[in-house]
């Protein structure tokens, strides 16, 4: 990569390769682009960004072809349908997320979903990326309060925009943290119409009652046998 860089042949702001298998011999999904210092909010900025996005991508395949064994007849099967955004807007929540809550593997009583993905935070303002794993064999919650705006009624949120901090967001952005915290938003909103009640009502047992009928990962919780269940 250095050889490449100072030949001009490849501009990245980040200082690695990173590979990951696929289902399909002989193919490999590479996660190497790297686009600072836009807005995700722009569409400007997003017009920009999917430019930008695509000339690595001609970069990289070209450093690959040139420089790594193996790759001399390599060619791009497909890249993302669009730009992926790491990070926009947050609400702010009854609970706020900190990386400390997330490398502590702290635990809460209103737990809807876990995480074990190491804080991985990729400087905005170029080159460097910070990365923090938890103690082994440790994960940590998410409270249903993180998925409760503070000043608006009936509003559940999932995914990147829970409430946290930049550093916690940079693990709890992945995708199976995502569809974990989607689910509890689904069960926590019919419970609520179940039980004519806001969303900030319903009991976070009632929560977890439905998420662990259902197969979700709650650590030391477990189902409540069916004739203790209020709700079920």
């Amino acid at each position: 990569m250095r050889r490449a860089a100072e030949a001009g042949e490849l501009e990245l702001a980040r200082e690695d390769i990173l590979f990951f298998a696929t289902p399909h011999p002989r193919e490999l999904s590479v996660n190497s682009t790297r686009i600072t210092r836009v807005r995700g909010t722009d569409v400007w900025d997003l017009s920009y960004a999917e430019y930008e996005g695509r000339r690595q991508l001609r970069q990289i395949a070209a450093f690959l072809r040139k420089y790594v064994p193996g790759f001399e007849d390599s060619y791009v099967v497909q890249s993302g349908v669009q730009v992926g955004v790491r990070e926009t807007r947050r609400i702010l929540g009854e609970y706020y997320l900190t990386a400390d809550d997330l490398l502590g593997a702290r635990r809460f009583d209103d737990a809807i979903a876990r995480g074990s993905y190491p804080v991985d935070i990729h400087n905005p303002d170029g080159r460097g990326t910070i990365l923090k794993r938890l103690p082994p064999d440790e994960a940590y919650d998410i409270p249903l309060r993180a998925l409760i705006p503070r000043q608006v009624d009936n509003l559940l949120v999932a995914g990147r925009c829970i409430s946290g901090s930049h550093e916690a967001l940079s693990s709890y952005r992945v995708m199976p943290i995502a569809m974990a915290t989607g689910q509890a938003a689904g069960v926590c909103s019919a419970l609520a119409v179940q039980q004519g009640v806001p969303v900030r009502q319903v009991a976070a047992s009632d929560v977890q009652a439905q998420l662990l009928e259902q197969g979700a990962n709650l650590g030391d919780l477990r189902p409540l046998p069916r004739h203790e269940r209020k709700h079920g």
